[in-house]
């Protein structure tokens, strides 16, 4: 296994996620949303199937066989609940990463 760091910035319905090895870049607006007036993550599935997709774009078939991923995430602008890192943070360990760091 080698270690696989990624860059990720979400914001209300929309995710850009780098993979800081590669240098791929993907970043898109979800077109279910998955944000609410007053919580970045309202509806967690919605945002890990989109997340999902997100990843299988830019890693493919390769995703997750030998990786260690970790990924520093920030949060555009203002988190709008007190809980938006932590749901951020669950977010991305739900899809498999071991370190998640989120300012």
């Amino acid at each position: 296994m080698f270690t696989v760091n990624y860059n990720a910035t979400i914001s209300p319905d929309h995710v850009w996620l780098s993979n800081t090895t590669t240098g791929e870049t993907v970043a898109r607006k979800a077109s279910r949303s998955f944000s609410s007036k007053n919580c970045l993550i309202a509806d967690p599935e919605t945002a890990a199937l989109f997340l999902g997709d997100l990843l299988r774009e830019l890693e493919g078939r390769r995703r997750w066989l030998r990786f260690f991923p970790t990924v520093n995430v920030t949060i555009s602008g203002e988190p709008r609940a007190e809980l938006d890192r932590e749901d951020v943070k669950r977010l991305f360990t739900e899809q498999g990463f071991v370190r998640v760091k989120v300012t």
